[in-house]
C-alpha cells in the first residue's frame, strides 16, 4: 500500500508499452493486456488492462495498475456494479465522501486508488471525475473511451485501435 500523493505521481508519470513503436489494440477481443514503463523510473511497471464483456450490459473495464505491488491506481467501468465503503478514513479525497455507501448499479463509474482501502474500492460517477466519454454505444464510442484513458493515465505510445464490425 502507498499513499495517495504517490498514486497521482503514479498516474501522471509518462508511459510507454513495453515492445516499444505502435500497439495494435483489437476491440473484438475479449482482454487485452500490456506491460507498461517509465523509463526514468525503472523500479516501477504498469499494467494496462482492457476488457470487454458483452454479456453484462456491455460492460467496459480499463484497469491501470502497479505491477510490482499489484495495487490498483484507476478503473473505468461502464454499467458495472460497485458499492462503495460505509466508512471514512482521513485519506478520502474530499469529492469522493458524498459516495459514502453508494451503490452503483448499472451505472458508468471511475474507480480510484484511496490509501487505507483494499485495491480500487472507492468510485465517483462519471460527472464527478469529468470522463468526456459517458456512454458506449457502439465500437467508435469504445475507441473514443479507450484514447481518452490512455491520455488519462499518460500513455505516451501510439495506439492502433482496430474497430471490430459488428
Amino acid at each position: 500500500m502507498f499513499s495517495n500523493e504517490l498514486a497521482e505521481k503514479l498516474m501522471k508519470m509518462p508511459k510507454t508499452i513495453v515492445g516499444g513503436g505502435t500497439t495494435n489494440i483489437n476491440l473484438s477481443e475479449e482482454k487485452s493486456r500490456f506491460k507498461l514503463i517509465n523509463h526514468d523510473e525503472p523500479e516501477y511497471e504498469f499494467l494496462f488492462e482492457i476488457t470487454s464483456n458483452r454479456k453484462i450490459s456491455f460492460k467496459i473495464t480499463f484497469h491501470n495498475q502497479e505491477n510490482n505491488t499489484k495495487e490498483g491506481l484507476i478503473r473505468i467501468d461502464y454499467k458495472g456494479g460497485h458499492k462503495n465503503p460505509e466508512t471514512l478514513n482521513d485519506y478520502v479525497p474530499e469529492f469522493v465522501k458524498p459516495y459514502l455507501g453508494h451503490y452503483f448499479q448499472n451505472e458508468s463509474h471511475v474507480r480510484i486508488y484511496v490509501e487505507g482501502y483494499k485495491d480500487l474500492a472507492w468510485a465517483v460517477p462519471f460527472s464527478e471525475f469529468n470522463f468526456p466519454i459517458n456512454n458506449i454505444d457502439n465500437m467508435e464510442d469504445f475507441g473514443q473511451a479507450l484514447r481518452a484513458f490512455a491520455k488519462e493515465i499518460n500513455i505516451a505510445s501510439l495506439l492502433n485501435i482496430q474497430i471490430a464490425i459488428l
